[in-house]
């Protein structure tokens, strides 16, 4: 097992784990620390069910993302397409970054604002 298989299971294990706070968001009344930021109260949040309805559609995609970019990886679906391979890792380091944002945006707006 080389680097590469090592880091696409972490990749689709960080998937994994962001859908899974996603889905506790949302059947339950806390705000994992994963979404809220580890200096938020979220017992405290100014609108903590718009944060939910806010960030799930996001974060879900976003694990999604991850789920499919580390399956892909590790079972070398695209490995004879070295530019599509090439793409899904830029696709995916666009969908974290603007995640990051939309995440900064709305726990500026609904937790702390």
């Amino acid at each position: 097992m080389n680097f590469g298989t090592v880091l696409d299971l972490v990749i689709m294990i960080c998937g994994v784990y962001v859908i899974y706070g996603t889905v506790q968001m949302r059947t339950g009344s806390k705000i994992p620390e994963m979404f809220a930021g580890e200096g938020i109260l979220a017992d405290q949040a100014k609108a903590p069910a718009d944060f939910k309805r806010f960030i799930s559609p996001y974060a879900f995609g976003t694990g999604i993302a991850l789920l499919l970019s580390g399956l892909f990886g590790a079972f070398e679906v695209l490995a004879g397409y070295p530019l599509a391979e090439t793409a899904m890792r830029v696709a995916l380091a666009a969908v974290i970054v603007v995640y990051g944002m939309v995440l900064m945006y709305a726990q500026k707006k609904y937790l702390v604002g």
